[in-house]
């Protein structure tokens, strides 16, 4: 049998580390050669074969209109060349819902994690176009608060409606919560024009915050511990 110092338990199957905190099991010799073979043949966990996606038909008509979208609009832009390279737009943002997308289809197993990393990328793609168009400020002054704030709203919302274990979501959370207090560089530095939005999602991230280390502390705490082998 093997066992894990960290979370005190036994792990039957043929695991090197924990599923838990991912620690390096403890191996008990005296019991290794007797069940040897059990746990090379039952492993804890079934085999469970992928399916095909059932909307694979769908997913692949949006890329062949994606296609279409980008040709038809390059070949347009072509033939009146005076309107500008307007075009260029339109790939770059059929390029960026790709990304976006292929981030989603990759980390599409944890929910969590996969709002996340689109919040993360909506972030940084808005303040490159708006750096590529001209720097309007819109990214700092709208998108990002209105984003930050979203995806705290979200977390608490599928975590309700799922039903989640504190450990679960409790993580992500306090990350979107450090994301939510950035805002407040953008109106020290003056970066932003209009200021309400960032400072709602500051004043949301610090209220959310609160509440977590008030009502949450010590299981964010044993989580941190756990996942930081503290």
């Amino acid at each position: 049998m093997k066992t894990c110092e960290k979370c005190t338990v036994t792990v039957t199957g043929g695991f090197e580390k924990c599923p838990l905190c991912q620690n390096t099991l403890n191996i008990d010799n005296q019991s290794q050669n007797e069940n040897e073979n059990v746990i090379q043949n039952n492993e804890t966990f079934p085999f469970i074969p992928l399916v095909k996606h059932k909307h694979n038909l769908l997913f692949r008509f949006i890329q062949f209109f994606s296609f279409v979208a980008v040709i038809i609009s390059v070949v347009i832009n072509a033939m009146v060349p005076q309107s500008g390279l307007w075009s260029l737009f339109v790939v770059a943002g059929v390029a960026c819902v790709w990304f976006s997308v292929a981030v989603a289809v990759r980390k599409r197993r944890s929910i969590l994690k996969n709002l996340a990393y689109q919040v993360t990328i909506i972030c940084i793609l808005s303040v490159l176009w708006d750096v590529v168009i001209g720097w309007r400020g819109w990214s700092v002054d709208f998108v990002i608060p209105i984003a930050f704030v979203a995806a705290m709203s979200t977390t608490a919302i599928i975590a309700r409606i799922l039903k989640l274990k504190t450990q679960a979501f409790i993580i992500y959370s306090f990350v979107l919560m450090i994301y939510g207090v950035i805002p407040i560089i953008f109106v020290l530095t003056g970066l932003c024009k209009i200021i309400y939005p960032s400072m709602i999602c500051v004043a949301i991230s610090l209220i959310s915050f609160a509440a977590l280390i008030i009502f949450e502390g010590r299981n964010m705490s044993e989580e941190l511990k756990r996942r930081l082998h503290i």
